[in-house]
């Protein structure tokens, strides 16, 4: 039973880390996605992949894992590779120096370290920093009033890489063999957390790399007329409708708008309070509450293709975000009721 539950979640693993890695490379649109931060993702889920591949070859074969140099180098490559992507999110725009390269350090201690302090070295890292992540965007929670409910994932996160640190230190008083069928199961555990945050908050990274460019940048806003840019972008919203345009990103608004990247960022942060996507989603989602109420027979689909969203579950997602019940509910509560209500 245990054993065919650990296959599940490898199967899965293996599965769902392909499918991550092809939508953050080609879509997630409204994120400002650079090569460090593409290819520490990469690395990152390749690296998770590769150590479910090995407990899979354990369990048809018995193999020592932890005397086999490929399964260690992977062991230590995720903690850095986690951090980079991370910093990408968290730290956007923030230059590269010779220093970080200290974060691979580890990863050339354990071709030197005894083979029962490798796993516990690696998660103890590992950990400190799935809690450095959380405690940054807790704090930017605290600053923004946001991420009320995506915050339980991060909590989730948290406990897990936790509960893998005390894995790693029970390591030499265990079966070898638990050891990999538990680790096999937490990784497993930890992508069907990632794989149900962004169902259910698709917008997720997004959301915080817009508020941190905020948090960490400084003004870019120096030189420009902001009523006049204000002005600009409401008449994109309000009279062109650019958000129906369903690939509308960052750099395709700031265009339209006649500012950079970083300015649009700034601007819609700091007079809206909220980052680049939230934005669009509620401009969207106000468009989508008008039709509601003025066309009763339009379908939900359509109006969700009509009002820029990709898919009907990412509509769904956002309407209950933003309004707090469903389109149907919200349909069924009254055709009389103001969109603005």
């Amino acid at each position: 039973m245990v054993e065919s539950i650990t296959l599940l979640m490898i199967g899965f693993t293996v599965l769902a880390a392909a499918i991550l890695l092809f939508a953050y490379v080609f879509f997630l649109p409204g994120m400002q996605k650079t090569r460090t931060g593409l290819v520490s993702c990469a690395v990152l889920l390749v690296a998770l992949a590769g150590l479910q591949l090995q407990h899979l070859r354990y369990l048809a074969s018995g193999a020592h894992l932890l005397g086999d140099t490929g399964y260690v180098t992977l062991l230590l490559l995720t903690p850095p590779a986690f951090y980079f992507f991370s910093r990408e999110i968290l730290l956007p725009g923030r230059p590269l120096s010779a220093w970080l390269l200290a974060h691979f350090v580890p990863l050339l201690l354990s071709f030197v370290l005894p083979i029962d302090i490798v796993a516990p070295f690696a998660f103890l890292i590992g950990t400190g920093y799935a809690f450095w992540f959380t405690t940054v965007v807790y704090g930017m929670r605290d600053q923004r009033r946001r991420f009320r409910f995506e915050i339980f994932f991060f909590g989730l996160f948290a406990v897990l890489a936790l509960m893998v640190l005390i894995l790693g230190f029970a390591m030499p008083y265990i079966d070898p063999g638990v050891f990999y069928i538990s680790y096999a199961n937490f990784i497993g555990v930890a992508f069907v957390l990632i794989v149900a945050s962004l169902i259910i908050f698709p917008e997720i990274l997004s959301d915080i790399s817009d508020v941190a460019s905020m948090s960490y940048a400084t003004t870019t806003l120096k030189e420009v007329d902001v009523d006049a840019a204000l002005q600009r972008l409401e008449s994109l919203m309000a009279r062109d409708k650019i958000f129906q345009n369903e690939n509308l990103n960052l750099s395709l608004l700031a265009e339209a708008v006649g500012l950079n990247s970083h300015q649009l960022s700034e601007l819609i942060n700091t007079r809206f309070d909220m980052g680049f996507s939230r934005y669009v989603r509620e401009r969207r989602v106000a468009e989508a509450r008008r039709l509601l109420h003025e066309d009763p027979s339009a379908s939900i689909l359509s109006i969700s293709m009509t009002t820029g969203f990709r898919s009907q579950s990412n509509f769904y997602a956002a309407f209950r975000e933003i309004v707090g019940e469903s389109p149907g509910s919200y349909r069924k509560k009254g055709g009389e009721r103001s969109p603005d209500s």
